[in-house]
């Protein structure tokens, strides 16, 4: 099984990095708050934020960089990085490194859609050439 390139984040953290992916530019501590209590229901304290943020900061996902009088955070693990790690280490475990099982497993319980097929073979196009 391949080692991963990125740290794995805990759920919470994960959270906090959703927030900070889904962000347009970088944010501060008060943003991150902000959107993790109203977008996943959290009634978590700045200090618990701040204790996530340090976390990610020690993980390498992001960089905290004085901005004035407040500290904003840069991303420098992109969400398509980070999602693209975490579906290869769930195919490589679940499925013995088949993406065909994958598939044949995700969709095994719900049917796919013709327009969802079409998407795939677009994507196996676009990756073949």
């Amino acid at each position: 099984m391949e080692k991963n390139r990125y740290e794995v984040l805990t759920a919470s953290e994960t959270l906090v990095m959703k927030c900070i992916w889904d962000s347009t530019s970088d944010v501060s501590l008060a943003d991150i708050y902000e959107m993790v209590n109203s977008q996943y229901h959290k009634e978590w304290k700045y200090q618990t934020v701040s204790t996530f943020l340090a976390k990610i900061v020690q993980k390498g996902f992001i960089r905290a960089r004085r901005e004035g009088h407040r500290v904003v955070y840069e991303i420098l693990i992109t969400e398509e990085e980070y999602k693209a790690q975490q579906a290869r280490q769930f195919v490589n475990f679940w499925n013995k490194g088949s993406a065909g099982q994958f598939l044949t497993a995700f969709f095994k319980l719900d049917k796919i859609t013709k327009a969802e097929i079409e998407e795939l073979r677009k994507t196996i196009d676009e990756l073949d050439n």
